[in-house]
C-alpha cells in the first residue's frame, strides 16, 4: 500500500535524506521518497500507518513533523459503552476468582489478588499478541520506554504473559510482585502523561482489538495493578 504525507520543518537536502533514511528503518515501511519542494514523504507500506505513528518514529530527528494528509477515524467518547470489553473482561476476572475462593472452602486476599493479577496479565496478553505489531506501534505513542526503545512494545505483550503465569504457579511471589510494581509504575506513568496531555491518544491495553481512547479508566486499571503488586509485597504468602 503506498501513502502520502506533508511534513514541516525541512529546510534543505541534509533534512531530506534524514528523514528518508528514518523511515525506510521503519519496519512496517518497504521504501520510502522525501521531497523538499513539495516538502511530503511518500513511502510503501505493509499496513496504514497514522501521523501519530510517523511523528512518533521521527521524534529523535528533532523539530519534524507529519501532518495527517487524510481525515483518520476519530476516537470514540470515552464512556461505559466505549469501555464495555474492558469492563466485561474484569467482571469475569472476578467472577472467576471468586469461583475458585468459593471452591477453595475459604477467603485469602493473597491467593485472591494472586489469580486476579496471574489472569488479568494472561488475558491483557492474549489480546495484545493477536496483533503484537499493531500493539508496539500504539504503545510507543505513550510509553516512556517504547518511545525510546521501540522493541519493548514487541516484548511487553510476552512480559504481561510470564507474569500471569508466574502469579498463577506461584512461582518467586517477591521477585514477581516487585517486577510488577516497575513494569505498571513506568506504565502508568507514561499513561498519565498522556492523559494529562488532553490529546485524543488510543489506548493499547487491549491491543489494536478494540478502539479505546486513554482516559481515567486507564490511569484507574494500572493503578489498580500497582497497588495489588506492591500490597502482595507486604501480605504473608
Amino acid at each position: 500500500m503506498k501513502q502520502n504525507f506533508p511534513i514541516t520543518g525541512m529546510t534543505c537536502g541534509n533534512c531530506v535524506s534524514k528523514i528518508e533514511k528514518r523511515l525506510a528503518e521503519h519496519p512496517a515501511i518497504s521504501s520510502a521518497s522525501v521531497t523538499l519542494q513539495p516538502p511530503e514523504a511518500t513511502f510503501e507500506v505493509e499496513k496504514m500507518l497514522s501521523a501519530d505513528d510517523l511523528n512518533t518514529w521521527l521524534q529523535p530527528l528533532g523539530h519534524y513533523r507529519v501532518q495527517s494528509s487524510v481525515a483518520e477515524p476519530s476516537l470514540p467518547a470515552a464512556d461505559a459503552t466505549t469501555y464495555r470489553p474492558l469492563i466485561l473482561l474484569l467482571i469475569y476476572l472476578l467472577a472467576v476468582t471468586a469461583a475458585v475462593m468459593m471452591a477453595s472452602g475459604g477467603w485469602s486476599t493473597s491467593l485472591a489478588m494472586r489469580l486476579f493479577m496471574g489472569g488479568f496479565f494472561i488475558a491483557f496478553s492474549f489480546f495484545k499478541l493477536l496483533d503484537p505489531r499493531g500493539f508496539a506501534d500504539a504503545y510507543r505513542g505513550y510509553d516512556l520506554v517504547a518511545r525510546k526503545w521501540p522493541a519493548y512494545g514487541i516484548i511487553y505483550p510476552f512480559i504481561e504473559l510470564g507474569l500471569g503465569l508466574a502469579y498463577l504457579a506461584n512461582v518467586a511471589p517477591m521477585a514477581v510482585n516487585g517486577i510488577t510494581l516497575v513494569v505498571m509504575a513506568v506504565s502508568l506513568a507514561g499513561v498519565l502523561r498522556a492523559v494529562l496531555s488532553k490529546r485524543a491518544i488510543r489506548c493499547a491495553c487491549l491491543g489494536t482489538v478494540f478502539r479505546l481512547p486513554m482516559s481515567t479508566v486507564t490511569i484507574i486499571e494500572d493503578g489498580l495493578m500497582l497497588a495489588m503488586a506492591a500490597l502482595a509485597l507486604v501480605l504473608p504468602h
